[in-house]
């Protein structure tokens, strides 16, 4: 005696004297509901990874610097909007810059220091909606392919705000998400000078002791 898994399209028999046929039937269902399940997963491992995770921050010494630091890292989706340089932007962020503060459509260049997998960031754009949480950031690197891509963002970089009349004052501090994304703006810490100069007296008296003792 034999028994098939699918009646419809039978695979080679099974001798009964070798599984029960309880077990053969359970195993048999039990194949027919998975294999569906393990389609569905060869089709979400082929579907592509997430768009963007990054993180931006802004941060400056104090609300009338107009020199700005952007530091960013994390990986993101880039395409290309305009030739000849791949951008990405992120839209609808919060309200990170100051109603009415002019950052509107701004463009600025900044310094080397962040790449998009050895792409120098070439161009930033800081637009301020109007509204509420409506505020754009977008950047742009010279990466020029019509294929877009992922790409490790990663470094730093300084932006003068003055040319265009602009203080870090026209932002508002605090820390945006948006679609996996955050963005950061804070004050820069600096060092406490007077308490470097105190670690500094311990340690010179501390090595003139020293020499004392050993000599």
């Amino acid at each position: 005696m034999y028994i098939y898994c699918d009646a419809a399209a039978p695979r080679d028999p099974v001798p009964v004297g070798l599984l029960h046929i309880g077990q053969r039937i359970i195993l048999c269902y039990d194949m027919k509901r998975v294999l569906p399940l393990l389609k569905v997963s060869l089709l979400l491992a082929c579907l592509p990874a997430s768009a963007s995770a990054i993180t931006i921050t802004i941060s400056a010494l104090n609300d009338s610097a107009t020199e700005i630091t952007l530091t960013a890292t994390g990986e993101a989706y880039i395409s290309q909007t305009f030739w000849p340089a791949g951008d990405k932007y992120f839209g609808n962020i919060g309200d990170f810059i100051t109603n009415g503060s002019g950052l509107n459509a701004t463009w600025f260049t900044p310094s080397s220091g962040i790449t998009a997998s050895g792409h120098a960031l070439t161009r930033i754009q800081l637009n301020d909606g109007g509204g509420s949480n409506d505020d754009d950031l977008w950047i742009w690197f010279a990466i020029f392919t019509s294929t877009p891509g992922s790409y490790e963002i990663s470094g730093s970089a300084t932006i003068d705000l003055g040319g265009e009349g602009h203080t870090f004052g026209d932002f508002n501090v605090g820390t945006y998400e948006d679609d996996g994304d955050t963005f950061i703006v804070q004050y820069s810490s600096v060092p406490d000078t007077g308490s470097t100069a105190a670690l500094l007296g311990v340690g010179v008296a501390a090595l003139a002791f020293a020499r004392r003792k050993l000599g």
